[in-house]
């Protein structure tokens, strides 16, 4: 798969290349991405992202951790923290910005246990369907400690298809596709899911695991823990 994304990113710190990150979706005109948003210092966190922080615990696996932003603030805070990505050019900014511990490798070979699993920026998102979440939760299961947690956030995006004439999609309507393009180098499409707080809670029960919401925002925007029963 051609790493579109990561040679922005890595552009983007290497070379101070601004160059549009544009997005394709499977819903509405393609937009761009900025792509300093993966480089977003402490002070510039939402809300929901500083809390997902403060609540991580132990050794943590920070999983398609992007350029790193997020497991550079646990390193400097004294947390035994890796960062797992598939994407090459994401890697190579983590190892050069001084992210310590970097896997370049698919999280589902992965096989180190830890007390807490990251996965912000819709990280649930690499499930890719609905009937991808249980087996998604089965892999993050066998990667966690006894009393580990999953921290993860999502978003219901049911109001993409509010206004009228708007067409959803044939199965359940948190499954997106994409597609990145940058410099006129157009990627892979692949399947991404925005998952609602209420199907996460039903395939969780599945692979008896439990959820608790910690804060829901102004844009369904949500922060789960997820925990064995």
């Amino acid at each position: 798969m051609k790493d579109i994304h990561g040679k922005a990113i890595r552009d983007y710190y290497q070379k101070k290349d601004k160059s549009p990150l544009i997005l394709h979706n499977s819903y509405d005109e393609p937009e761009d991405m900025p792509v300093e948003v993966f480089f977003r210092e402490e002070h510039e966190l939402s809300t929901l992202e500083h809390l997902a922080l403060i609540e991580c615990k132990g050794k943590v696996l920070d999983i398609g951790a992007g350029a790193g932003a997020h497991a550079l603030i646990l390193q400097e805070r004294g947390f035994d923290v890796s960062a797992i990505e598939n994407s090459w050019g994401c890697v190579e900014v983590m190892q050069q910005s001084g992210v310590e511990k970097v896997f370049y490798e698919d999280y589902k070979v992965h096989t180190e246990k830890y007390d807490t699993l990251l996965l912000l920026m819709n990280g649930i998102g690499i499930a890719g369907k609905l009937d991808g979440v249980s087996k998604f939760l089965e892999k993050c299961k066998e990667l966690l400690n006894p009393d580990g947690q999953i921290m993860l956030d999502s978003s219901d995006i049911s109001y993409l298809y509010d206004e009228e004439g708007a067409e959803k999609p044939e199965g359940y309507f948190g499954e997106i596709r994409y597609c990145y393009e940058y410099k006129d180098e157009k990627g892979d499409w692949f399947d991404w899911l925005y998952l609602d707080q209420e199907s996460l809670t039903e395939e969780a029960a599945k692979v008896r695991m439990k959820v608790e919401i910690l804060m829901t925002d102004e844009n369904d925007q949500y922060l789960a823990c997820i925990t064995a029963k």
